[in-house]
């Protein structure tokens, strides 16, 4: 992955700390730049200039680098947000990493605590829900697209309660088509009924956000559950 010369051994003449990245040493072997390490690698293998360095000593510092690399391009994207362990076995994969280092590094991850599916699928499911405002349907298809298994998204669907549902799909539906709903009631409410459908609301759902949505002196048309359907 880095394009280093990985093939010379022999005596360490020099190592260097890296002005751009401090955490990191360039070891140079009989004068010529051979490979760079982070500095936990540089300490775990006693990389000192005057150390002579073997082949099979090499390999094994280099395997240590990459995996230690792999987990830290873990460790930063996880900085970010977090994620499934599908998305990261993906992602590293991406990166270029062998399947031996992402699995051993999937398994670090796992073994820290950085990667849980079943707290990601609850964090993912609250914030979607309460923040994002979506419905059951948009949120499980999520899930599934992330890799994250049955059970624990049943499990996550769990938190999501009709009532919550109906709140926040109710205060969307008013806000966004208040003046549609004082010109046209009947006209507003198909629209209505689409766009809560394409947020992944259930029909039961939509059918009480139509019911209790004010329309005026307007004719009300009955709306309910089996007529209005689920798309996802």
């Amino acid at each position: 992955m880095s394009g280093e010369n990985h093939n010379q051994t022999g005596l360490i003449t020099k190592v260097e700390r890296q002005k751009r990245s401090p955490h990191r040493y360039n070891i140079f072997v009989d004068e010529n730049f051979s490979f760079s390490v982070h500095e936990d690698i540089l300490i775990k293998y006693r990389l000192m200039k005057g150390e002579q360095l073997e082949e099979a000593g090499l390999r094994q510092i280099l395997h240590a680098e990459e995996a230690n690399r792999a987990y830290l391009d873990a460790i930063r994207l996880l900085s970010n947000r977090l994620r499934s362990e599908h998305e990261m076995r993906a992602r590293l994969k991406q990166k270029g990493y062998d399947p031996d280092i992402v699995g051993k590094t999937m398994e670090r991850l796992q073994n820290e605590k950085y990667l849980d599916d079943e707290l990601f699928a609850e964090q993912l499911t609250r914030q979607r829900l309460e923040s994002q405002k979506k419905g059951r349907y948009f949120i499980r298809q999520e899930l599934q697209q992330k890799g994250i298994k049955k059970d624990t998204i049943h499990g996550a669907m769990e938190l999501v309660d009709e009532e919550t549902e109906f709140r926040m799909a109710f205060g969307l539906a008013e806000k966004r088509y208040a003046s549609e709903l004082n010109r046209d009631p009947v006209k507003a409410r198909p629209k209505i009924a689409g766009f809560l459908q394409r947020r992944g609301y259930p029909g039961s759902v939509v059918s009480r956000v139509l019911k209790q949505l004010s329309v005026g002196k307007q004719e009300e048309e009955e709306w309910d559950a089996d007529e209005i359907g689920d798309e996802f």
